[in-house]
């Protein structure tokens, strides 16, 4: 017997009343002329016609559905708009499924009973929604993710790039190795931000003779703490002894080279007596274009050959 037959038998006994009592299903009442036999299965039939009805709207949505979860298994790289498209037709799938089961609570009330057919379609909307609900996650994943990137390459930007202006205090270079104008090969390790740095042409707009320390300091902002950033100036600091500190020496910084710097604690790594400098480059890829970077010491720089 197929499913279809199963489902319209279920529905015929619930619509005619069977299961009341046994002098109703024997005609030992005047119900059974009130209601004939074939306009309970006529009524039936429509019932099941509302049933399959719901049952293609719930399909429809979870084929689509399976279609995006695909997009996002195969795609590491979708872009915010893309996710955001998905997330609207996510939100439609929620609607479209409520619509689905208010359909399905109108069936339910019609027949004045629930039945397995009734409770199947239930449990497909159920399974559905699950899904839904499980991409969703994926797409605010995905969307978070997204915004961390940029975020952090907003971060860095903002790290590499500077107003130019410096402490007031700062003597500049008499005789640096590299004039203001000039050009030169950056040959820094910074580990930070060493990839948008090492190998781009360089150009000096300015150079002064100082202590270059790196430190390490946990942001005032949050996040993992920094370690070894390369390079915080002694005029960058707080009321600091006579130059150079040693390290493990505790310091607060004035220095706003990136977010959650300024104003914190942190402490000496390293000190460099040397001339530091200010850069204009744009990193090797083309791609990042940044000016009055802080600092550069004279042995992270090259001739240009």
């Amino acid at each position: 017997m197929s499913k279809k037959i199963i489902k319209l038998a279920a529905l015929s006994l619930v619509a005619t009343g069977l299961a009341f009592s046994a002098g109703q299903v024997f005609g030992e009442t005047d119900d059974s002329k009130t209601h004939p036999p074939n306009e309970d299965i006529h009524e039936s039939s429509k019932i099941e016609k509302r049933l399959e009805k719901v049952e293609k709207k719930t399909e429809s949505v979870q084929s689509v559905l399976e279609e995006i979860k695909a997009s996002l298994e195969n795609s590491d790289d979708l872009t915010e708009e893309e996710i955001q498209t998905y997330h609207n037709d996510v939100d439609s799938f929620q609607n479209r499924l409520d619509a689905a089961e208010n359909h399905l609570d109108a069936v339910t009330k019609k027949l004045g009973e629930s039945s397995p057919s009734v409770e199947e379609t239930k449990a497909l909307i159920d399974d559905v929604r699950a899904n839904v609900s499980q991409v969703d996650e994926t797409l605010e994943s995905n969307l978070e993710e997204e915004n961390n990137e940029e975020n952090e390459d907003a971060r860095m930007h903002e790290h590499l790039t500077s107003s130019g202006e410096v402490p007031d205090n700062l003597k500049e270079a008499e005789n640096p190795a590299y004039e203001v104008g000039s050009e030169a090969i950056i040959e820094a390790e910074h580990s930070d931000e060493g990839y948008l740095m090492r190998g781009a042409e360089a150009t000096i707009v300015g150079a002064y003779d100082t202590t270059a320390y790196s430190v390490s300091f946990t942001p005032k902002t949050g996040g993992e703490p920094v370690e070894n950033h390369k390079w915080v100036i002694h005029e960058e600091l707080e009321e600091p002894d006579e130059a150079p500190l040693q390290p493990e020496s505790e310091v607060t910084l004035k220095a706003s080279h990136m977010v959650g710097m300024y104003n914190t604690k942190a402490t000496i790594d390293s000190a460099e007596e040397t001339t530091v400098y200010m850069i204009n480059f744009t990193s090797p890829s083309g791609e990042e274009k940044v000016e009055n970077h802080k600092w550069v010491i004279e042995k992270e720089l090259a001739l240009v050959e």
